[in-house]
This record gives structure tokens, sequence and C-alpha cells, in this order.
């Protein structure tokens, strides 16, 4: 049998976890018109369930085009990346031939080269050299296209873009620029999410910032314990593997419920009790922590050895307490932090990064659960 977890990658089908409550919001906001911008912690699953979302409103005929920011860090790149989204998501199979995607571009102030691939897909390449008004109007004329295909097709048209907080490196303009034409299109979705919550919420929630309130806000939560020990036992039953519910609930207990990190924890367990045809147990549970720490190693080092040395303290602090009192003399004391100005910088330098994140209460967290792990097993060796 193969392994029935997955991680570090966008899971779906059989792999998607739950999220039943999401999804529904997710799809019922995009049928009615309203632009969404979602919002978690890192890795917690936005791109799958967004993705996930996407095949059943594709099933109720949504045109649905998808592009990843993070691959677009030039202007240029985004109008390629941009033109290909809608050419798939937007023109139906049967009329994507050569001529018709050069007409369908036709309009735009920089036409794009394209080239069918090897595979039958199209790829779209504009010229850098023309000037920088040429090549802003073409990326309006692109987004623009959004609404004429929805009333051309009198079909609902959802835009998704990932890693939307990449839009800010490429030009801090765009959101100006993107609410202007966005604002307009009733009968066009758009869903923004990323990476880096910070910046995601600034985008959204500061009045200074051109996004301000323009699209709903869905946090995602925690997932429920109960559907998570279904979910987990159900996919051991089905690869023929046995996992006590004791050692279900230590999973959940190391990995607070992340949904990568305990998918990943669950795949070295399977995969510890695949290769020694037992059934996974707590103690087997702990063996596979110890073996997704040595796996994490050169991820967490290459962190750490970009942080400077007080940073470095506030990890330590953090992974081994709780998180309360950072700024109380006592605290500072205990762990040798120095003066409350200086934990404050360290802080708010971790919270940009998301390594570390900060409860509505005042307390502090690594986000990362076996970051948290692998800096607590340095501070006691």
């Amino acid at each position: 049998m193969t392994n029935p977890f997955r991680y570090g990658k966008v899971v779906s089908g059989e792999y998607f976890t739950d999220r039943e409550g999401e999804l529904t919001e997710i799809e019922s906001d995009v049928l009615n018109g309203q632009d969404l911008v979602v919002i978690s912690p890192r890795r917690y699953g936005k791109t799958s369930l967004v993705l996930q979302a996407a095949e059943h409103l594709r099933k109720r005929d949504v045109l649905v085009a998808y592009i990843d920011l993070f691959r677009s860090p030039a202007k240029d790149k985004l109008a390629e990346r941009l033109a290909a989204a809608i050419h798939e998501g937007l023109i139906p199979t049967h009329e994507r031939m050569l001529q018709r995607a050069a007409d369908f571009f036709s309009s735009l102030p920089v036409r794009p080269k394209i080239v069918l691939k090897p595979d039958g897909s199209y790829s779209f390449e504009f010229d850098a050299s023309p000037v920088t008004r040429d090549i802003d109007r073409t990326i309006e004329g692109l987004l623009e296209i959004l609404a004429k295909v929805a009333s051309d097709r009198k079909r609902r048209v959802a835009l998704i873009l990932d890693e939307f907080q990449e839009v800010m490196s490429i030009d801090p303009a765009l959101p100006g620029v993107m609410r202007s034409i966005f604002q307009n299109q009733n009968d066009v979705s758009h869903v923004f999410l990323g990476s880096k919550r910070h910046l995601m919420e600034s985008l959204f929630s500061h009045k200074s910032e051109a996004l301000y309130r323009m699209a709903k806000p869905v946090r995602l939560r925690e997932i429920a314990e109960e559907d998570f020990s279904a979910f987990i036992g159900e996919r051991f039953r089905a690869s023929g593997r046995r996992i006590v519910p004791e050692a279900i609930g230590r999973i959940l207990a190391i990995t607070e419920r992340h949904p990568h990190d305990t998918q990943e924890l669950c795949y070295f367990a399977w995969a510890i009790a695949d290769a020694e045809g037992v059934a996974v147990t707590p103690e087997v549970v702990e063996q596979a922590l110890s073996q997704v720490l040595d796996a994490e190693d050169a991820r967490c080092k290459e962190l750490w050895d970009k942080l400077s040395p007080h940073r470095r303290l506030v990890l330590i602090a953090l992974a081994i307490g709780n998180g309360e009192g950072v700024f109380s003399q006592a605290y500072r004391l205990k762990n040798g932090l120095g003066p409350a100005s200086t934990v404050q910088k360290s802080l708010k330098y971790l919270i940009q990064e998301d390594i570390v994140e900060a409860s509505p209460k005042g307390k502090y967290r690594l986000s990362d659960t076996f970051l948290r792990k692998w800096v607590a097993q340095l501070a006691s060796s």
C-alpha cells in the first residue's frame, strides 16, 4: 500500500481533510459575487482549500482562473501568468486554438507571443522592452477581460490570486489599480490568499491601504479534534495499518491540529508501522517525531542561521515557555532578553516573517510546530 498521507504540496480528494464549513462558505460567497480574502497561519491549507472550492464551482458552471503571484516577480511575468490563467480558466477547451487565442488578446496594448507547448497547453510571452505604461495598460486590459467574459458568456467568473502579498514587490501601485477595476466587476468574484498573514491583513484591514475592506475575510479555524481523529483513523484503516486511539491523541497534541504538520507526522508514523509491521502506538509516534525533526533539521538550521543572537534568545524563550508576559521584568530576566524595547523589536521582526504569532490576549508562540520542537531540543542539548 502507498502512504495515505501527503504534506508539502497542495492536496485534494481523499487527502483533503474536512473543512466542509469553509468550503461551503467560499463556494456560496463566490456564487453571490462576493470578493474574499482567505487568512490563516502558514501551511494551514489555504491553497488546497481554495482549489478544492474551485473544482466544486466549475461543476456549477463558474469559470475559474488561478494565478500564483509568487511566480510573477516582474510586470511582464505577471502579464504572462495572468494571460495563461485567463486562457486556461475562461476559454472552453474546444476554443483553445492558436488563432482564437490570438484574437482573444488582440485588443491589448502589448500583444503576447503565443507558444503551443508539447503538452497541448499555451504559454504567453510579453516583450519586456515596451515602455512601462504599455505593460501597465496591458495588465489592466487583462484584468478587464474578466468582466467581458462574464458578460459575453453569461457565466459567473472567479479569479483566484495566490501569494497575493507579492503584488507589493511587483508594484506597490497595483492594489489601487486592481481596486479601481475590480469594484466594477459585479459578475466576477476575486479571491485573495497569501502565506504572509500580517501583510495580507495589512493590505485589507488598514485604512491607508487601497484594498481596505474590499474583500470579506475568511479565517481558517482549527479542524475539530473529532474530525481530525476520524480522518486519521480512516486513512490508516484504508491503507491496511492500525493506529490506536491514544496514538491519534498524541499526534494531535504534538501538532496542535495544524493541518500540514499533522499530515507530515502521520506520514512518518505510517512509514514506520508499514516497515516494521506494527500498529501505531504513542511510542511509534515519538519515534516518528524524532524522524520528522531529523528531516526538518536543514530547514530549521537555515532559518536559525539568519537570525540575530537576540532573536534566537526570544525563540528559545517562547519554545520552552508559555509565551505569556514576555515584556515583564521577571520573564526578561529569566530568559536573558534585556530591555522590553529590544524584545519588542525582535518580536516585530519575527511576526513579520511569520515565525512567531501573537494572540489577541498578548500571548506569543512559534507558528511552526516542528521549529518549536527543534528549538526546544536545541536549547536542552
